[in-house]
C-alpha cells in the first residue's frame, strides 16, 4: 500500500502534489513574490514575473531531483518555492544570499502556517531554507536538493535561454552579451557537476552542462561567420581556493588575435577576494600594441 501511495506522488508534478496538499498555498507564494518584484522594478500591472517563472523551474527540478533520489519530494518542492520569497522583500533587492534566505524563512512561516502545514513538515521546510547556502551548516537533504535545483535551472536549453532573455532586459547586443558574460557562462557549465550535493544533480548536470557548452561553441562559430565576433575559448586550470587548491578548468574568450595589429596575446590572472566571493579576474594584453582585455567573474561553487 505504501509503495502504491509513492507511485502516484512520483507521477504527479509538483503543482498538483502541493495543491492537493495546501489548496491555495501556490497562489499565495506567487502572489508574494510578484508583489514585492514589482515593487522593486516600480511597475506595477500585469507583467509577467521573471523571478516566479524561474521559482517554477527550481521547484520542477526540485521534484524531479527528490524523485530520482527516492525522497519524499513534497517538502523540497515546498522549499524550491519559497527560497527566493525574500529576493526582493519590501521592494529591496537583496544581493546577500544570507539575507535572501533569512527573509524568505520570515516570509514562509506565516504563509505555511496558515496553509495547515504541520509544524514538524514546517521545520524540514524552514531549515532547509536556512541551510541553503550556508556553508556550515550541518548537511540538510532538502537544502542539497534545493541547492542543486537552483543551479541546474541555469543550464541546458531553458537556463541559455534565460541568459539571453537577462541580456535582452539589459538592452545589450548579442556581441555585448557575448563578451561581458559568456567566459563565466562557459565556466560555470564545465564546472557545474562539480557544484552538486546529490547524485541525481551530477546526473542531471553532466548532460546541462554538456548541451550548454555544445551550444555557446555552435553560437561561436556562427557569430565567426556572421563577422558579428571573431572569438574562440581558451582554457586555464588554477588552483580553486574553497576546494583545497585542487585545480579547476576556467574557460574564457578571446578574439584569436589583437583586432588593433594582429599581435599575440599575453594572459594573467588573479584571484580577489569579492564581496560574496572570490573573484577571477583575466588579463589579456596584446603583446604588439598594448591593447588589453580584461573579463572577471565569481569562481563557480565547488562541492568539496
Amino acid at each position: 500500500m505504501a509503495s502504491e501511495k509513492a507511485m502516484a506522488v512520483q507521477k504527479q508534478n509538483y503543482g498538483e502534489l502541493i495543491e492537493t496538499r495546501f489548496p491555495g498555498l501556490i497562489a499565495k507564494i506567487k502572489r508574494t513574490i510578484e508583489e514585492s518584484e514589482k515593487a522593486y522594478e516600480k511597475k506595477p500591472g500585469t507583467e509577467e514575473s521573471y523571478l516566479w517563472e524561474h521559482t517554477t523551474h527550481v521547484a520542477a527540478l526540485s521534484h524531479q531531483l527528490a524523485t530520482m533520489e527516492k525522497v519524499d519530494p513534497l517538502i523540497p518542492s515546498v522549499a524550491a518555492l519559497c527560497h527566493d520569497a525574500g529576493k526582493f522583500a519590501g521592494g529591496h533587492y537583496h544581493g546577500d544570499d544570507r539575507v535572501e534566505e533569512a527573509k524568505s524563512v520570515r516570509i514562509a512561516e506565516p504563509l505555511l502556517r496558515e496553509s495547515g502545514m504541520r509544524s514538524a513538515d514546517i521545520k524540514r521546510v524552514l531549515s532547509g531554507l536556512k541551510a541553503l547556502y550556508h556553508e556550515k551548516a550541518a548537511k540538510n537533504a532538502v537544502a542539497d536538493i534545493v541547492h542543486d535545483a537552483d543551479f541546474l535551472s541555469k543550464f541546458g536549453a531553458l537556463g541559455v535561454a534565460n541568459f539571453f532573455v537577462k541580456s535582452a532586459l539589459r538592452g545589450r547586443t548579442l556581441r555585448s552579451a557575448v563578451l561581458e558574460h559568456l567566459s563565466k557562462e562557459l565556466t560555470y557549465a564545465a564546472c557545474l557537476p562539480l557544484n552538486m550535493r546529490t547524485s541525481a544533480g551530477r546526473k542531471l548536470a553532466a548532460k546541462k552542462a554538456a548541451d550548454s557548452l555544445e551550444f555557446f561553441r555552435s553560437l561561436l562559430a556562427e557569430l565567426r561567420d556572421a563577422r558579428i565576433a571573431g572569438l574562440k575559448i581558451r582554457r586555464i586550470r588554477i588552483p580553486h581556493p574553497a576546494n583545497h587548491g585542487q585545480p579547476v578548468t576556467v574557460l574564457y574568450i578571446l578574439p584569436p588575435a589583437c583586432p588593433e595589429c594582429g599581435g599575440r596575446w599575453n594572459t594573467a590572472w588573479t584571484i580577489e577576494k569579492g564581496i560574496k566571493c572570490r573573484k577571477l579576474c583575466i588579463d589579456s594584453v596584446c603583446c604588439g600594441c598594448g591593447e588589453r582585455l580584461e573579463t572577471s567573474f565569481c569562481l563557480p561553487e565547488i562541492v568539496s
